[in-house]
């Protein structure tokens, strides 16, 4: 090419890489020794190159920040990550070459039939599945953990096998020939065959297999550059929600590769679901009228509810998400049918659907929020028909649920964060729509930029000892009454919203009083919609057997009024019946037979208390008859059990609805309550009454082995 065309033609390609903020191909031709652009348009390239093209192009000035951001995907750097290469190709026997449909490597026992691929997972033996070609009906075989790679006699780069394994991430070599051939060679491996993805060879032998691009410089230094962006806010409403996505694929590894809930609705027509007091129509016709449109609504939702959970759940045990988070609304009772303008891959768009979920107390758990108690996230999603029909009524998909089969009651099965319109409140305060990016971003920076503690010279204990011990009321002119002022703990001499919520929780676990309990706890959120053996006194020691027993009470009486304050009562009672036991001075009393009664007294007594004042609440509402209520029926069957072991030492699993006339799964958990010690024999349990001598707990059994 003469030079001054080649001149020319590199100035032209630097005004349109500039111009388009990216790489450029262009088609041009040459006549009569002057130059002609014929066409111009963005590169083509393989996610590695267009990374190594990006943050080359950003080093020579020609990208801003935003231009990266919006060019690499989250997806795209998800793959590099998890892409996987064969270290050891010298070290196997070649046994071919077809062509690389589907990228990856994996590494297996070989299996050519549907019926042997059925029997290993069933064993959980990983295997690489070879067929002439795959049917449909292959597809479960292929789509299981267990499966590590396929291979396929015929086919080509848009075959099924080519199309189902890049669909799930999974190695395919197609068109490799004839089996048969290969079959001596792999037994001498140990019938252990490597099907290479990345250029379509397949080994012999277990090959070792290494991710490949994790050293990758580019991916480094779009690490770096994340940090620099998080730490100065370099950020615009369009790109918030694509850098954290960023950071949770690089930094925190996680992966977005679909719904992973497999949970199914269950119906019951009988069932009372009232976990939370759901808002009235025009309630929830006001928040529709709120929802605010934001491009890249639905991954800034699923970030921050996946944000909040993260952080909420490291702090508080599993079992006791009640504590933190809740429904603000049943998602099947704001469903609305739209009439469709257009069809979609799905079907036809027939719905929208609106969530709504809370986290409360959250400065209690999370350090770094420590001016924030409550997030509501309501978020509108669409719906579709998948043009399947079921018992006469037509099937939609995806929507979300309450989780009727959760004992908490406060289970929230969200199938779908495809949000076309959001709206949060922090601290009830509606975020506007210019702000809602902005906030969400600087809530997610504190985790790793939070340095009002340092800078204060405090630490949250410290807070948390001056609001607890009312010292604001005398001196209002400290330190450290304006450092609560300032994160808005105090107002005018008083606790806020977010002062009380940072001291509740401490302040209850320390005072062990039901009185308290039921002052602060109940009249706060009072809603009447309402092995082989099984040693008590040694799992007591257990925090998760005692949240276990509240939780089975909690399923079984409390099932048609379920609220969360229910649960804490119970937990409360739970731990009152342990601290009886935990003392060494009863264990021996019981022991030696000079304490003849249970704990019964102590669960009496507290649910008294309990019903007592709720008896005053309801006394402004609907009246309820004892007989209705669940702490009643409580009480009822401590009293039976009190009874029944008055007379004897021990109780058959058989005859328990006949002896107590309740149900077993009322009464196992108050018998797991009052110490009872639990053998099995022959699938029928035997309850054994507390502080049974062992030789009597023998000759039970022994009487009792028929």
């Amino acid at each position: 090419m003469d030079k001054r065309i080649f001149e020319e033609l590199k100035y032209y390609t630097q005004i349109l890489e500039e111009h388009f903020h990216d790489m450029v191909d262009v088609d041009f031709t040459v006549e009569n020794g002057k130059m002609y652009i014929l066409s111009a348009r963005i590169g083509r390239r393989s996610k590695l190159a267009n990374l190594k093209i990006v943050m080359s192009m950003f080093c020579e000035g020609k990208m801003t920040v935003e231009d990266v951001i919006k060019k690499i995907s989250y997806q795209q750097i998800e793959d590099l990550l998890d892409e996987e290469k064969l270290v050891n190709a010298d070290e196997l026997e070649l046994l071919g070459k077809g062509l690389p449909v589907s990228g990856g490597v994996g590494a297996a026992a070989i299996c050519f039939s549907v019926d042997e691929a059925e029997y290993l997972i069933r064993e959980k033996e990983q295997f690489i599945f070879c067929q002439i070609e795959l049917s449909p009906e292959m597809v479960g075989v292929v789509c299981s953990k267990y499966c590590k790679g396929v291979i396929t006699a015929r086919g080509g780069m848009t075959s099924h096998a080519a199309v189902v394994c890049r669909g799930i991430n999974k190695p395919c070599v197609a068109g490799f020939g004839d089996f048969s051939k290969m079959e001596d060679v792999i037994h001498a491996w140990g019938n252990q065959v490597t099907v290479d993805g990345n250029n379509g060879n397949v080994y012999a032998g277990l090959g070792n297999i290494e991710k490949n691009n994790c050293s990758v410089e580019e991916i480094k230094l779009l690490y770096e550059l994340l940090k620099v962006i998080i730490k100065n806010n370099i950020i615009t409403t369009e790109t918030v929600p694509l850098i954290w996505r960023l950071w949770d694929v690089i930094v925190l590894h996680k992966r977005y590769r679909g719904n992973d809930n497999t949970k199914q609705l269950v119906v019951k027509k009988d069932y009372e679901y009232i976990s939370f007091k759901s808002p009235l129509k025009d309630e929830i016709e006001n928040i529709f009228s709120k929802l605010q449109c934001l491009n890249n609504a639905n991954l800034m939702v699923e970030d921050f509810v996946a944000f909040l959970f993260s952080e909420l759940s490291a702090q508080v045990p599993m079992g006791s998400h009640y504590l933190y988070m809740r429904p603000l609304l049943n998602p099947m009772d704001t469903v609305k049918y739209i009439k469709a303008h257009t069809k979609t891959n799905y079907g036809e768009s027939v719905g929208i659907q609106l969530t709504g979920v809370e986290f409360f107390h959250i400065n209690r758990y999370v350090d770094f929020l420590l001016d924030i108690y409550s997030v509501k996230i309501y978020f509108c999603t669409e719906f579709f028909d998948n043009g399947e029909e079921k018992s006469n009524s037509i099937v939609y998909y995806p929507l979300n649920y309450l989780d009727f089969t959760n004992p908490d009651g406060e289970g929230l099965i969200i199938n779908t964060y495809n949000a076309k319109s959001v709206v949060v409140y922090i601290n009830d305060v509606l975020i506007p729509e210019d702000k809602l990016m902005y906030i969400y971003h600087l809530i997610r920076r504190r985790k790793y930029h939070w340095s009002w503690y340092k800078e204060n010279y405090i630490s949250k204990n410290e807070l948390l000892e001056y609001l607890r011990a009312n010292s604001f009321h005398k001196e209002n002119s400290s330190k450290l009454y304006f450092l609560c002022e300032e994160m808005q703990l105090l107002y005018k001499d008083e606790l806020t919203l977010a002062g009380e919520s940072l001291i509740g929780r401490e302040v209850m676990e320390s005072n062990r009083n039901i009185d308290y309990i039921l002052d602060e706890v109940l009249l706060r959120g009072y809603d009447d919609k309402s092995s082989e053996s099984n040693d008590f006194l040694l799992l007591i020691q257990k925090k998760e057997f005692k949240n276990l027993i509240a939780l089975e009470i909690y399923e079984y009486y409390f099932w048609n009024e379920r609220h969360e304050f229910d649960l804490q009562l119970l937990n409360e009672i739970v731990d009152s019946v342990c601290d009886y036991f935990n003392n060494p001075e009863v264990i021996q009393q019981i022991e030696s037979g000079l304490l003849q009664t249970l704990p019964s007294a102590i669960i009496i007594s507290m649910v008294t208390k309990i019903w007592t004042k709720m008896k005053k609440i309801r006394s402004n509402k609907n009246s309820v008859s004892d007989e209705e209520n669940s702490w009643m029926r409580i009480e009822r069957n401590i009293r039976k059990i009190d009874r029944e072991f008055s007379n004897h030492d021990y109780v058959l699993s058989d005859d328990l609805e006949r002896i107590f006339e309740a149900s077993r799964e009322e009464i196992q958990p108050l018998l797991k309550l009052c110490g009872c010690k639990c053998f099995i024999n022959k699938k029928r349990s035997i309850w054994i009454k507390a502080g049974t001598k062992e030789e009597r707990i023998r000759e039970i059994l022994k009487n009792n082995k028929s």
